[in-house]
């Protein structure tokens, strides 16, 4: 499955160690921003082939009940964004869209241009909309601006060549067992490119699970048994959690 990436919402643990097992990450700009400059070093630090997704900050969006309504400010969020996501080198942008922005709603008019915008980052543009959109409603938007839309792909399969999962851990699946990450391989197996972000309380255990599942977790001196997801290895010790013939 060389066509995943598979990673963590920001750097689960210290960079060094994270970048010598997984070759993605997906990292939200949050305030204070990093400068360019800082960016642009992460990115040179960078083992060969290390991936970056950019998430943009809430400062793109302005007041989050009435998003986007400073035309001037937000041009000048998009510069600033354009600016950071090149100097990051990031292969993904990500726009994380609040509540507001909601299915015939105006602040959707106004996001409709900074998808347009963002399409020049040239990047692989992903929409993470918040709220009660379903799922073809996201798709119909996104497909005018060639964009992904984020989401679970244990409860949508996707359908789209290019996939950008979020594994936050919710309900059913608030821990990742192999059986339920052997599922999750098989959904996104048709997949052109996919992205994994592994958003849980124990995202790092896990996106190393599915990583070594898709035989991108790299070998690295002194890694760590618990860093695998292997059968019957959670606290809880659970005697059904890990088994797979019950849990696939």
């Amino acid at each position: 499955m060389s066509n995943v990436r598979v990673g963590t919402a920001g750097f689960a643990v210290q960079r060094e160690r994270y970048q010598s097992k997984l070759r993605f990450v997906e990292f939200t700009l949050r305030q204070p921003v990093p400068s360019p400059k800082v960016l642009a070093g992460w990115q040179r630090s960078s083992p060969e082939g290390f991936t970056f997704a950019a998430v943009a900050p809430d400062s793109l969006y302005g007041e989050r009940d009435w998003p986007m309504r400073d035309p001037v400010k937000l041009q000048s969020e998009l510069d600033r964004f354009g600016n950071q996501v090149n100097a990051l080198g990031a292969r993904v942008v990500v726009l994380r869209t609040p509540l507001a922005v909601s299915p015939g709603s105006v602040a959707l008019k106004r996001f409709l241009p900074v998808l347009e915008r963002a399409r020049s980052f040239g990047a692989v543009l992903v929409w993470e909309p918040a709220g009660l959109w379903e799922r073809e409603e996201a798709l119909a938007v996104a497909s005018d601006f060639n964009a992904v839309v984020a989401g679970d792909p244990l409860q949508n399969p996707p359908e789209e060549n290019i996939v950008y999962a979020r594994m936050r851990g919710l309900g059913s699946d608030q821990r990742y067992t192999m059986g339920r990450l052997e599922a999750l391989a098989e959904r996104i197996a048709g997949a052109d490119e996919a992205f994994v972000v592994f958003d849980s309380g124990s995202a790092w255990r896990e996106a190393c699970g599915f990583a070594k599942l898709s035989g991108e977790l790299l070998a690295s001196s002194g890694d760590d048994e618990d860093d695998d997801l292997d059968e019957g290895d959670d606290d809880e010790a659970d005697e059904d959690d890990d088994d797979l013939d019950e849990d696939g």
